[in-house]
């Protein structure tokens, strides 16, 4: 089993992570039994965040999504009133 099935295993309930970008909101991730909810606040910030991470090891984002997937967990990303899963 890998990390990232382990923590989902441990986390039951509700939690959430703030992310910010110099101290202003970006996203908000709010994990729920079966489900993650990436709630954007800023769009902006939130590309900043993204554009970060490009060329830094690839292929970690999808194995991450490919894990919690296979968790069982449903992944959905949500700005304002438009929401889709990923």
């Amino acid at each position: 089993m890998s990390l990232i099935t382990d923590i989902l295993e441990v986390v039951k309930g509700r939690l959430r992570f703030h992310l910010s970008v110099d101290g202003k909101p970006a996203v908000d991730i709010v994990l729920t039994a079966g489900e993650i909810i990436v709630d954007i606040k800023n769009p902006l910030l939130a590309m900043e965040m993204g554009l970060h991470q490009i060329g830094k090891k690839p292929g970690i984002s999808s194995y991450v999504l490919k894990a919690i997937k296979a968790a069982g967990y449903k992944v959905k990303v949500k700005y304002k009133m438009i929401e889709f899963e990923v």
